[in-house]
């Protein structure tokens, strides 16, 4: 660009222009000022039709335990037909994210959601899923669908009882809100194992007991999962070491009563009884003696492969309401009124369409 073509800029210039654009805002002013009533007003209508936001939280550690076994051990108990090479085996289940997928699968939701709210009540308490149809008003938007859909109830269900095809869908149409909307569950670090569960619903006691329950569902099923094959074992050898002692304790008895005191020296013949029960009695000894082994092997592993969830925090009541804040929902509505107000006398000034 030559010498010639250059414009130069003078502040004078610049100030005079600013000078002349507020004056024009200031002759616009009622615009801006029916712009800023405006958005100032769907801020605060925002706030009271929001509903209630009741946080309830649980934040807990999650620790992978295995036991290590030895290659003698599992040989020696393979001899008596019990396997216990399995107690060694760390599954990677609970592992990685795979905790955070269980924790939001259906099948643990619904166990929660068919809970009694007040267990102490028994079948008198409504469930989980009945209070949420509750104050989530669902019940009321289904009046004029279905009376059916509208009286159904949960509080009844028993445990293990089918559920019906109606109550199926409910649950799922419950199950697919509540993983949408209410139910979050994230790591607090992405390299770490301290998880925390969040659901944010209407109600302070579905917010708080859900959160709770959750954790303590996904617990039972990482018990069944990590110690069922030893649980089992455990149970076999303990059956096992049972018979073996009366079996044991049969052979003393038995042994007791062939002793012959003064046996006549021309027929030793008569003490081969005595001597066969003594030896059975010496060789379930020692087999009692081994599957006892295995079975306190067998219980330190199980016991080592508890599952090590420790909960660091939950929610107190009265939990946060984590609704909008009305002072900054009008902050953001005067802001928001402001700010279209400038853009509109922008576009509008005249020197601008020039």
């Amino acid at each position: 660009m030559s010498a010639d073509q250059t414009k130069t800029v003078k502040l004078a210039d610049v100030l005079d222009s600013l000078t002349r654009f507020l004056a024009y805002l200031v002759r616009n002013a009622r615009l801006a000022v029916l712009l800023i009533a405006v958005t100032t007003s769907i801020a605060l209508g925002y706030y009271f039709l929001q509903k209630p936001a009741y946080e309830g939280t649980v934040t807990f550690i999650l620790e992978e335990k295995s036991g290590g076994m030895g290659g003698g051990l599992s040989g020696l108990a393979s001899q008596f037909g019990f396997d216990i090479g399995s107690l060694s085996g760390n599954s990677g289940m609970f592992s990685g994210d795979n905790i955070l997928d269980i924790l939001k699968s259906r099948s643990i939701i619904e166990k929660v959601l068919l809970s009694k709210v007040d267990s102490s009540k028994g079948s008198n308490s409504i469930t989980m899923v009945d209070l949420y149809l509750d104050f989530s008003h669902l019940r009321s938007k289904w009046e004029g669908k279905s009376q059916e859909l509208a009286n159904i109830s949960f509080t009844n269900l028993a445990d293990g009882r089918q559920h019906s095809l109606l109550q199926d869908s409910v649950l799922y149409v419950v199950y697919d809100k509540l993983f949408k909307k209410h139910v979050t569950v994230e790591r607090l670090n992405k390299k770490g194992s301290i998880i925390k569960i969040n659901t944010v619903s209407a109600n302070q006691v579905f917010s708080k007991i859900f959160a709770e329950r959750l954790l303590t569902e996904t617990k039972k099923l990482y018990i069944d999962v990590k110690t069922g094959i030893s649980a089992a074992n455990v149970a076999r050898l303990e059956a096992r070491a049972d018979s073996l002692m009366k079996a044991l304790n049969s052979k003393s008895y038995q042994s007791a009563t062939m002793q012959i005191v003064d046996a006549n020296t021309a027929y030793k013949s008569a003490a081969v009884p005595g001597e066969v029960s003594q030896r059975d009695k010496m060789v379930n000894y020692a087999i009692y003696t081994e599957v006892m082994k295995n079975l306190e092997a067998s219980r330190m592993a199980l016991a080592n492969q508890t599952p090590a969830i420790q909960v660091l925090d939950y929610s107190r009541y009265p939990l946060d309401d984590q609704k909008k804040s009305l002072w900054i929902l009008l902050a953001v509505g005067i802001i928001s009124g402001v700010a279209v107000s400038l853009l509109i006398a922008f576009f509008n000034y005249p020197s601008h369409k020039g």
